[in-house]
């Protein structure tokens, strides 16, 4: 302003007082305005300069604030200048990657640990992308810390702009997936395998899913097993196929899948799309899968398995029945050979009494016309497997016709069984003739084989069959019509081959008049009957028998009798011998036990018979009572015991009462 002044030209001294002085003055105000335009300029910039301060106070409590919190966050933090340099980081950070704050504040993020951070791709991160956006999300690094080995981490980097400076800070956040990406490798390895196996796997696999049943997945094997496309199965329902044919079966399944988690099928049947029936077995488990269930349905085929097991069951049931077919042949065979075993101690003391019985009766003794007779029909008869029914009174000798009939027959190798229904008792009967099985009755503690099976290919004596209980008779008469019977306590039924020969001394038609046997049984056992002729019919057999009684008991007790006088010949002749045989043969041995000399003498007094005894219209059984109260009285009533009534007339005891009992025979009180 001044240099302006001296520029220009000079005036008059007036002139250019009075101009410098307004020009002063001007000057003057002009410097005014200036001062106080500067002064108000400072007030703003005061006002501005403490503003700013404030600011900057805010700010470094800001990011006070800002720091602390970013210590506390787990996940590494670092900040950086816009120059890249490390401004600070958290303590995450620091513990992550092992490094202090000393080694990395202030220091250039790629120098820090002696260049472990200078990673070509942070650096393409921060040079490259983060300068060109306002920040960046999820920017993976791989890389090898020597310290802490591999690392997998996601870079987030965020520009901060600071107003009027641009970027003021670059903020970088890691985020540590290595852990997980170990994870993600070993699951899709895992993926990998279970793919291989769920493709290479031999049986038939279903993926389902748990919520709706739809199927996901279904591998090759289950394809080419049912016949169907991997596009039939996928979207739809088990049954919508058309594998389960029985839909509410299958909802009903798949229910109790949701219910219990698990569901099992030994052998399902199904259908392939051919329509070729398959039996499989199934067995489905509920999964959870990323938080969502899903059914695995294994299917395998058992079709030929079961076949094969059906045919090996069938194979088990026929050898477990071969093997049942044969115990029951062994069981059966040991039967015949413990049943023949007890037929064979049976006969051989059959066997031993027959030659005892033999020993003392050699033959038949006598040459009478009666006993040809008798001889005669025996003959016939014996070549026969016909029933033969023998008649005659006690002591003729019926046995031995019986004998002499089975000796002729061709059965003659097996011995004669003999059973006297007379002197059994009468519970005892049915078990003797037939056998028992070990507990059928009280006191049965042991299996007994029956008269009839040890007879069996043999012959069975009855003797005296006239005593035969009734219901006895039923069973005897099913016997001689289909040669079968039961054991006692046995349902089973045995089959024999037996030929019947029954004795009686009874009046059979007179006792199936009176009710006392059957009708049916007496037809069955008078097919062929033969009648002995009493021994007072055959007197001129009894010098025959006399002589061979004296000869037996002589050489027996070791005594010689030379001589028989006339006179007892002719008392044992006409004796009317009401005891026959039996009774001849019991004297003859009384005889021979008393006689002091060569010359048979007789102890016993025979009484010549009445003519009441002698007469023709006598019966037999009044001649059997007759003479059996004649040794009752005689022996003084005396049944049982040596030298007693039943030794005398040879019956057993019991026999002798039955028979007394059949008699009316009754001891009155007066002979008491």
């Amino acid at each position: 302003m001044i240099s302006d002044i001296k520029k220009r030209k000079p005036k008059t001294n007036l002139q250019t007082k009075q101009q410098l002085l307004v020009e002063v003055e001007e000057l003057r105000t002009r410097l005014d305005a200036t001062e106080r335009r500067l002064q108000e300029a400072n007030e703003i910039l005061q006002v501005q300069i403490t503003e700013r301060k404030r600011a900057e106070e805010a700010f470094e409590k800001a990011q006070e604030y800002t720091e602390s919190i970013v210590d506390t966050i787990r996940e590494p933090l670092i900040v950086l200048t816009s120059d890249l340099k490390v401004i600070s980081a958290n303590r995450s950070f620091y513990e992550t990657f092992q490094v202090a704050p000393e080694e990395t504040e202030g220091i250039l993020i790629f120098d820090v640990c002696n260049h472990q951070w200078d990673i070509p791709a942070l650096r393409e991160l921060l040079e490259k992308i983060v300068p060109q956006n306002t920040h960046f999300n999820n920017f993976e690094v791989d890389h090898a810390f020597p310290h802490i080995g591999r690392k997998r981490v996601l870079l987030n980097a965020r520009r901060i702009y600071r107003k009027g400076k641009g970027t003021d800070r670059i903020l970088l956040a890691f985020e540590d997936i290595t852990d997980q990406k170990q994870t993600e490798e070993a699951l899709k390895s895992s993926e990998k395998r279970y793919r291989r196996l769920f493709e290479s796997a031999q049986d038939g696999i279903l993926i389902l899913d748990a919520e709706t049943g739809q199927i996901s997945d279904v591998n090759p094997f289950l394809v080419e097993m049912l016949g169907y496309s991997h596009e039939d199965f996928l979207g739809k329902k088990l049954w919508e196929i058309g594998v389960f044919k029985d839909i509410e079966a299958s909802k009903t399944a798949f229910l109790e899948l949701q219910g219990k988690g698990y569901v099992r099928y030994n052998d399902l049947p199904l259908e392939t799309q051919d329509g070729r029936p398959m039996a499989v077995e199934f067995v489905s488990n509920v999964y959870l899968v990323n938080d969502h269930k899903v059914i695995q349905c294994n299917i395998r085929d058992i079709t030929e398995r079961k076949l094969i097991g059906e045919a090996l069951q069938r194979a088990h049931n026929e050898l477990e029945q071969k093997v049942e077919e044969r115990t029951v042949e062994l069981s059966e065979a040991l039967s015949k050979i413990i049943t023949m075993k007890d037929r064979l101690e049976a006969e051989n003391i059959y066997f031993r009494e027959e030659r005892r019985t033999r020993g003392r009766f050699d033959n038949i003794i006598g040459q009478s016309d009666g006993l040809k007779y008798v001889l005669y029909r025996a003959e016939q008869v014996a070549s026969m497997n016909t029933t033969v029914l023998i008649l005659g009174e006690t002591g003729t000798g019926k046995d031995l016709i019986a004998t002499a009939i089975h000796n002729m027959s061709p059965r003659k190798k097996r011995a004669l069984i003999t059973v006297n229904c007379a002197a059994l008792p009468g519970n005892l009967i049915e078990s003797e003739l037939f056998g028992r099985e070990k507990g059928a009755f009280t006191g049965a503690d042991i299996r007994r084989v029956g008269r009839f099976e040890i007879a069996n290919g043999s012959t069975i004596c009855l003797d005296e069959i006239g005593e035969l209980p009734m219901e006895l008779q039923v069973k005897l008469l099913r016997v001689i019509q289909h040669n079968e019977f039961e054991r006692l306590g046995s349902s089973h039924t045995v089959k024999v081959d037996v030929r019947i020969i029954a004795t009686t001394n009874r009046d059979l038609e007179e006792e199936v008049r009176k009710g006392r046997f059957r009708q049916d049984l007496y037809y069955r056992l008078n097919i062929f009957p033969i009648t002995i002729p009493p021994l007072r019919q055959r007197k001129d057999d009894i010098p025959l028998m006399v002589q061979a009684f004296i000869d037996r008991y002589s050489r027996k007790l070791g005594k010689e009798i030379t001589s028989i006088p006339k006179e007892t010949m002719k008392k044992l002749q006409d004796y009317q011998w009401p005891g026959n045989v039996r009774e001849l043969e019991s004297i003859i041995e009384r005889a021979v036990i008393l006689c002091p000399g060569p010359v048979l003498q007789l102890t016993d007094k025979l009484e010549i018979s009445s003519p009441q005894l002698s007469s023709a219209v006598r019966t037999l059984e009044e001649t059997e009572r007759n003479h059996i109260l004649k040794i009752l009285s005689e022996t003084r009533w005396c049944i049982e015991g040596k030298d007693c009534a039943a030794a005398i007339l040879g019956l057993h005891p019991s026999t002798l009462r039955a028979r007394m009992q059949k008699l009316g025979i009754v001891r009155s009180k007066t002979k008491e």
